[in-house]
């Protein structure tokens, strides 16, 4: 038995049904192959950033930190500013877009060194090891430790556990008493030992009042101190209205 014959038309092409291969497709027309080429270009694109970013991530650039303002520090004339000027940076460098590394980080804060404050830096650059780099702990640690030495931390210590509301209005003893905070480290840590030493410094006339209330935050006390001095002046000033002016002597 033998296999389909084929048989071939007069243009040279097979009829169906034969043996033979089927006509290869069609080639594209222009148009087709232009709008190809650019599928092809916009897939490229589409592509080539994340295969960058993936073999090559961004970093932040100086300009990057120069854009969210950082504060310059020349001098200090209270250790507070020194160590208020530590944390406006470190908030500069949470705010960035893209991450930070430790040692630019430490970088880009010398950067804002003026005055004084730049040559100690250099100084002590200058004693380290020629392929040492400094990172954001390192710069910290060494940055407080001269413009916030010990024996000051000591002092307001001794200042926070001494400190009373005095001669102070409530709204003046929790400034003093917030600025203190943050050289007792656990003194002060939370916001029960805050309230307890709160307390302690309040005027003898707010301690009674306050002392059967509970509150659940520093906050809530201090808010509520404030209610009940406003109250006690209120009550002075009725007080005071009402009590009949003294008669000159020698009047009836």
């Amino acid at each position: 038995m033998t296999g389909p014959t084929t048989r071939h038309t007069p243009d040279g092409f097979n009829e169906p049904g034969s043996s033979s291969n089927p006509p290869p497709p069609s080639p594209l027309s222009p148009l087709e192959q232009l709008l190809a080429t650019q599928t092809a270009i916009l897939q490229q694109l589409a592509q080539g950033p994340q295969q960058h970013q993936d073999h090559h991530p961004q970093v932040a650039r100086y300009e990057d930190f120069l854009g969210t303002q950082p504060p310059l520090f020349s001098s200090a004339d209270e250790p507070l500013e020194a160590d208020a000027w530590i944390r406006a940076i470190e908030s500069k460098f949470s705010i960035l877009a893209v991450p930070c590394s430790e040692d630019r980080k430490a970088s880009f804060a010398a950067q804002q060194l003026r005055g004084a404050v730049l040559l100690w830096w250099e100084n002590y650059c200058s004693m380290l090891p020629a392929d040492h780099v400094v990172n954001w702990e390192e710069f910290k640690q060494a940055f407080k430790t001269h413009h916030i030495p010990e024996g000051l931390v000591e002092r307001k210590l001794n200042e926070f556990l001494a400190l009373t509301q005095g001669t102070r209005t409530v709204l003046q003893y929790p400034q003093a008493f917030n600025s203190l905070c943050q050289y007792v480290g656990h003194h002060a840590d939370s916001d029960v030992k805050k309230m307890e030493h709160f307390r302690h410094g309040l005027s003898t006339k707010l301690k009674d009042r306050l002392l059967p209330v509970r509150t659940a935050t520093y906050s809530e006390l201090v808010n509520l101190a404030i209610t009940q001095e406003d109250a006690i002046l209120a009550h002075r000033a009725e007080k005071k209205r009402k009590t009949p002016a003294p008669v000159p002597s020698g009047q009836p």
